[in-house]
């Protein structure tokens, strides 16, 4: 009965995010804030981490930077206890995924809680002009930075996701928007760094490479960056380095003019690349946060039991099985129990769990689920267009994807899964192993001496058994609670205005055509000075 108390918790729980989200991306912050503050996750301590990621997210969104600094900073100090204190000993427990554990977060997750927090220091820089917010947003990129390091030091197996492009591009604006000369140097720095991850890492990646999946596969078989005959670029791919290229080169002009020339044909960028970067830095930078990302779902899986068995640590379930015999236990399973496995096939989503696919069971088998994204909606390409104050169109361009967190998720949560699966099927397995030995007893029980109690004892076997594997199911379902309002994709473009008041409108590609005049305004912007300024906007495809 706890059990299914817990599953109706962690159900109504994620009823009522959906609904937050839908009123979150409606843009109707006020039902959306009103939804939050009467959820569950309110009053579920285990959630705290996620509940300050999300009334983070909604405060910022709402022009409340002071309440959004607050909630992160305080997300990062239960990322910092949690990592530091609690998350080895859970890991060895594999507890992570347990919906009525502590929300651990995903990296991905854990990674943006420092984008945030630094968007919202820099946005209360704009609004009040106190330097030292710009400071606490410079600061935060470069704790974002250990933020990775650490990760690859204490994972116990080396993640795909081991630095983020945003991570770089956009703390190279940040740096940039301090003035200082310094900053500016760290700031051409990281912008070669995500020229270097988007022709390397970003391979991983579908929206930046063709064949991600060979990429993928030729990765985890050599273990190291692979050949680039598995790298082909989409247009996509394209606009970001040219986005990069304009950075490299543009920062070069600045701050080491003598060197702009040698840069150039390091880089071979495009004429018009090379031609506009000849003029220098850009004093106004667009972020465009697009859509939201997509949900987690528990993905069910298969598990044999027989495989299981000599972990079985109940010393009355173990004696039985040793008496009776493995093949006796798995035959009563199938046959008495019908516990045929429905899920045999290769998961075909997958695209390097090679061990799952390795491990897919014939024989008697249990099923849990794990946290997974499926479908992930495609990015399509956008071009931008700058507005003057009368309307009318005077710059325009391409609007790059710097990170797509759709795909960055999948690749992340499908490594989990990897990692996690023989030993969390294991456990599973196990728990159901002590339940079949209770139905067989109850079987034999019956049956002996009653050469027509077949029915009756194969009846009361499989009610003993449905009861516990119910009880099992409701401890084992997927956690699938996630940083709901975390957007699908960030882009990125800097240009250079007068100032003035402008609105910056988008449209799609068609095809390879980048289109003739804008669909959409997203909002309007107001430049005050020569001096850099970063202006975020949102996006519902």
């Amino acid at each position: 009965m706890c059990l299914f108390i817990l599953g109706s918790c962690a159900s109504r729980m994620k009823d009522q995010l959906k609904e937050y989200r839908n009123a979150y991306v409606a843009g109707d912050l006020e039902r959306a804030s009103q939804i939050l503050e009467k959820s569950e996750l309110k009053e579920s301590p285990k959630s705290a981490m996620l509940w300050h990621m999300e009334k983070g997210t909604l405060a910022l969104s709402r022009g409340n930077e002071d309440e959004s600094i607050t909630h992160f900073q305080t997300a990062l100090d239960l990322i910092d206890q949690f990592y530091t204190t609690r998350i080895s000993s859970k890991a060895a427990s594999l507890l992570i995924n347990d919906p009525s554990d502590d929300f651990y977060g995903a990296s991905y997750e854990r990674s943006y809680v420092y984008y945030f927090l630094a968007k919202a220091y820099y946005a209360r820089f704009q609004k009040k002009g106190n330097k030292l917010d710009l400071q606490g947003a410079r600061g935060t990129i470069l704790a974002w930075d250990t933020y990775f390091t650490d990760l690859q030091r204490s994972a116990s197996s080396k993640t795909l996701y081991s630095t983020d492009l945003m991570l770089k591009v956009f703390g190279g604006e940040i740096h940039e928007a301090s003035q200082i000369r310094n900053d500016k140097q760290i700031a051409l720095q990281l912008y070669k760094d995500a020229l270097d991850i988007l022709n390397s890492q970003g391979g991983i990646f579908s929206i930046f490479n063709q064949k991600n999946v060979d990429y993928i596969q030729a990765y985890e078989k050599e273990k190291k960056t692979p050949s680039p005959k598995f790298y082909s670029a989409t247009p996509a791919q394209e606009d970001l380095k040219d986005f990069l290229h304009y950075k490299i080169l543009s920062l070069t002009k600045e701050i080491r003019g003598t060197d702009f020339n040698s840069q150039v044909k390091t880089l071979k960028p495009k004429d018009d690349i090379a031609k506009k970067a000849a003029q220098g830095p850009g004093n106004v930078v667009l972020v465009l946060e697009e859509g939201l990302i997509p949900e987690k779902v528990g993905k069910p899986f298969n598990f044999g039991i027989k495989g299981a068995m000599n972990s079985v640590d109940n010393q009355g379930a173990k004696a039985f099985i040793a008496t009776v015999g493995t093949e006796f236990v798995t035959a009563f399973a199938m046959n008495k129990l019908g516990m045929i496995p429905e899920r045999t096939a290769s998961p075909g989503s997958f695209i390097f769990a090679h061990d799952v696919t390795r491990l897919a069971v014939q024989e008697a088998a249990v099923e849990f689920e794990l946290p997974m994204i499926e479908n992930v909606p495609l990015v399509q390409r956008l071009y931008m267009f700058i507005l003057d104050d009368k309307g009318v169109v005077i710059q325009k361009g391409a609007l790059p994807v710097v990170s797509e967190n759709g795909d960055i998720a999948r690749v992340v949560l499908e490594e989990d899964v990897v990692a996690r699966y023989v030993k969390t099927g294991t456990r599973v397995a196990i728990k159901h192993l002590v339940a079949i030995v209770a139905a067989m007893k109850v079987y034999q029980s019956l049956k002996k001496g009653n050469e027509n109690g077949d029915f009756l004892a194969k009846t009361a076997a499989m009610a003993t058994y449905v009861g516990a594997a119910k009880g099992i199911a409701a401890l084992e379902k997927a956690d699938v609670r996630h940083w709901t309002t975390l957007p699908q994709a960030l882009r990125m473009s800097e240009t250079k205005l007068p100032p003035g008041n402008y609105q910056l409108a988008v449209a799609h590609y068609v095809g390879d055509k980048a289109p003739d005049a804008p669909v959409k305004v997203l909002g309007s912007f107001q430049v005050k000075n020569s001096s850099k300024e970063i202006f975020h906007f949102k996006f519902a495809p």
